[in-house]
């Protein structure tokens, strides 16, 4: 066993005041306190996050790209390694009065250092970070890489308490700010998200009042189209009577398709003048750019290179589709030329801040995730910030739509992806998970709230993949038999209370596995403008990813080139790719 005594170190003579800093000048009083090696990790780790986040902000502007995560944890096992071999201690352990000294005493020899901060660590943080929490009860305070490199950590008499304090001090700020923001995140998804069970129109429904669309006979399709003959109605006057009878109306699409975007732009003057609709709320705007849009939307002249590099700020860094960003321009027209006395239209954005670049290259979201090499895994640790937010998004999206137009004595429209907007029933098929946002503002404030799906494949496009055969065929398929059946005239319905209401495909993940939903509990409102296989994708706005805007993610925008068997080495060459991408 190694004594107090046998660990002092004399005074280092002649030293300069560098040297004196990672060089013990007190004698040792015996192994390191738990709070010591603490506040010295924490001191290590802002040195090394922050060093590598200023290398990533300067290269990428550079045009080089490095994985950050990986990055940073090479850096810090060579910076550790090399401080422990060379001087037996990191800056953080040095500002904190410690050392690593061998188990007998002496310098930590460079291979045991190796096996310390690599393997042992990576064993430490198993479990919890377990290993680490050792130091705190074990025997001479060592942690699991302690004794798998036979090491043990030192510290000096009266050394290091304010860089001690000031390190755990804001080590406690950094924790409660994180807690702070899961407990609003919290209170946002509490305050929007009604108690379960949830009251479910069709929870005792018989399956077998409901129609197969595969079994349904010619017959069905006729009278369907008979049906909307005398009941259907023009798409806008069918918009706009449902944006009187109800002060929100939530419209569902696909996203990427021209005609629905240029049947919005074409919508908002009618649903202003004659609707009285005074906000226009959108998913693919960002709730942190309000005040911006509002900037925007009110300004004497029209800033295009403005809304450009706002419409640079979405979610994905790939939404360069100018149809979603001509809405800004169709509001400022509307605001410039309102008549006097006549309330300004608002556009207001309900999207949170996620980045769904690093869950795509995880592998949470789209096909390119299984398309990213192994390191960019490691973007698993931006987990702890991002999840959560992912987790309430569609609370979220209610609150803000809630905020932005019920609270405020408003009448508006939103606009977003078909999934978020459904009213009567908590998610598609089996409705696990937490509620889609039409459902959560449904059950808090009625009939206020409508819903209107914009037809639609929910697959992908013919575009997009040729080849692939997905849930939402079948039903899609018998919608345009009925709507060829009379003409393919554009028209607007409401699905609650016709005899479209009943219909179901058990092959689409809408309706799978739950046998009891149909048409009108995914859709209350519909909207035919072109058949499927006629649609077209946006325009793309040539320009739009900027180099820098590559080099960022360029894992994130390579992948899709891995998934269309294209190279991808420039911003130009992603471009291409995502002007085709659904």
């Amino acid at each position: 066993m190694v004594v107090a005594d046998e660990l002092q170190v004399p005074p280092f003579q002649g030293a300069t005041k560098a040297q004196h800093i990672l060089m013990p000048s007190e004698p040792c009083c015996g192994p390191a306190s738990f709070w010591r090696r603490l506040a010295a990790i924490w001191i290590d780790t802002l040195i090394v996050y922050f060093t590598c986040s200023l290398a990533f902000s300067l290269l990428v502007k550079g045009g080089v790209y490095f994985p950050f995560e990986l990055a940073a944890i090479l850096t810090g096992v060579i910076y550790a390694v090399i401080a422990t071999a060379w001087k037996g201690r990191t800056l953080g352990k040095a500002l904190c009065g410690l050392r690593v000294e061998a188990k007998r005493g002496g310098r930590v020899h460079p291979l045991r250092a190796l096996v310390r901060e690599t393997v042992g660590k990576l064993l430490s943080s198993l479990f919890l970070f377990g290993g680490f929490l050792s130091a705190a009860w074990t025997h001479r305070k060592r942690a699991w890489h302690d004794y798998l490199a036979g090491t043990i950590v030192t510290q000096e008499r009266d050394r290091g308490a304010w860089w001690i304090a000031g390190s755990i001090g804001t080590l406690i700020a950094a924790f409660l700010l994180y807690a702070g923001q899961l407990a609003w995140l919290w209170w946002i998804y509490a305050s929007m998200t009604p108690r379960s069970p949830y009251a479910l129109r069709y929870a005792n429904r018989n399956p077998a009042e409901l129609v197969e669309v595969t079994a349904a006979p010619q017959s069905e399709r006729a009278r369907l189209a008979e049906w909307l003959g005398k009941n259907g109605r023009e798409p806008l006057e069918y918009a706009v009577a449902k944006a009187k009878a109800h002060r929100v109306v939530i419209f569902g699409e696909m996203h990427n398709q021209r005609q629905t975007l240029e049947f919005l732009n074409q919508a908002i003057p009618e649903l202003y003048s004659r609707a009285g609709i005074t906000v226009v709320a959108m998913e693919t705007l960002m709730a942190r750019d309000n005040k911006l849009l509002e900037r925007l939307v009110n300004s004497p002249s029209f800033d295009r290179s403005a809304v450009l590099d706002l419409s640079r700020t979405d979610l994905w860094g790939s939404w360069g589709y100018k149809e979603y960003w001509d809405v800004i321009e169709t509001v400022w027209r509307i605001n410039r030329q309102r008549a006097a006395g006549q309330p300004p239209l608002r556009l207001t954005g309900l999207g949170i801040p996620i980045d769904l670049p690093s869950f795509a290259l995880i592998g949470f979201e789209r096909n390119p995730g299984w398309y990213a090499p192994w390191w960019e895994k490691l973007r698993v640790l931006r987990l702890p910030i991002q999840l959560p937010r992912a987790l309430v998004r569609e609370a979220w999206l209610a609150r803000e739509v809630e905020k932005e137009i019920l609270n405020t004595g408003a009448r508006g429209i939103v606009w977003v992806g078909a999934g978020h907007s459904r009213i009567h029933c908590p998610r598609e098929g089996s409705g696990g998970g937490s509620p889609r946002m039409g459902f959560m503002l449904a059950q808090k404030h009625g009939d206020d709230i409508f819903q209107i799906v914009m037809h639609a494949r929910s697959s992908p496009s013919p575009r997009a993949d040729p080849n692939y055969k997905g849930p939402g065929e079948q039903i899609t398929e018998f919608l345009e038999r009925v709507m060829a059946a009379r003409g393919n005239r554009p028209v607007g319905f409401d699905v609650d209370g016709s005899p479209f209401a009943m219909i179901r495909d058990s092959g689409d993940r809408r309706f799978y596995p739950n046998r009891r939903l149909g048409l009108a509990d995914i859709a209350a409102g519909y909207i035919y403008l072109v058949k499927s296989g006629e649609t077209e994708p946006c325009t793309w706005m040539k320009g739009y990813l900027t180099d820098e805007m590559f080099t960022r993610n360029k894992p994130f925008y390579q992948s899709f080139g891995i998934y269309y068997k294209r190279r991808v080495a420039s911003a130009r060459d992603a471009e291409e790719l995502l002007a085709i991408e659904e």
